[in-house]
């Protein structure tokens, strides 16, 4: 079974990390390199100081590990700071202090390929469709319908496997729209398509700060 692993600042995990994931490894930021990850299904990435580069740190995460998924854990959870952390490549974006039994939910999520965010987060992403869904209009009508239909799903969060089974085909159907889906519309993954179809405004924007 693949470990989880806490890269965090702090002297001492918060306690409910550990309650969450017994067995988790802690890691400081100068720990994270392809050896001490290797073997860790999920990185969960505390945001706990004012000067940390979320972004910055995910993109170095994904480089170095691309396979494995990062969580950011923030101690002020910020929606541009959680755009920003989607943005780079994160599959969710929760509090620092979020319940054990939550952060097992979390992690079963993307684990499944899903992503997992806020529903103030959500809502942002979804204002934004209103506004400028006639600026997306040409490039999302360069996608097939059933393209359009993978794409509305994805930016709903739903995983590879549920859209197979809501829409009657394999998950290689799915990955095989996903793949013509990036190219047409100039994303390079699923976080960047769901901005892009919730109609939020430059996806790779500069990165945001985290709040202490």
């Amino acid at each position: 079974m693949k470990r989880h692993a806490f890269l965090t600042t702090r002297p001492q995990p918060i306690p409910r990390w550990l309650q969450a994931f017994p067995d988790a490894q802690i890691l400081r930021g100068a720990d994270a390199g392809p050896d001490t990850l290797a073997g860790v299904g999920m990185i969960w990435l505390h945001a706990a100081h004012e000067d940390t580069n979320v972004a910055e740190i995910v993109q170095k995460l994904r480089r170095i590990a691309p396979q494995i998924p990062v969580v950011v854990l923030s101690n002020m959870p910020d929606d541009e700071q959680g755009l920003a952390a989607l943005a780079a490549g994160a599959s969710g974006y929760c509090s620092a202090l979020t319940l054990p039994a939550i952060l097992r939910q979390v992690a079963g999520v993307v684990e499944h390929g899903g992503l997992w965010i806020g529903p103030t987060l959500m809502r942002r992403l979804m204002q934004g469709l209103a506004r400028t869904q006639a600026a997306n209009e040409p490039s999302l009508g360069s996608l097939s319908q059933r393209e359009r239909q993978v794409a509305a799903a994805v930016a709903r969060g739903s995983s590879n496997k549920e859209i197979a089974r809501v829409m009657g085909v394999t998950e290689r159907t799915i990955k095989a729209h996903l793949s013509a889906i990036f190219e047409k519309l100039g994303v390079r993954d699923r976080i960047q398509l769901a901005l892009v179809v919730n109609g939020v405004d430059n996806p790779t924007g500069p990165a945001q700060k985290i709040p202490a």
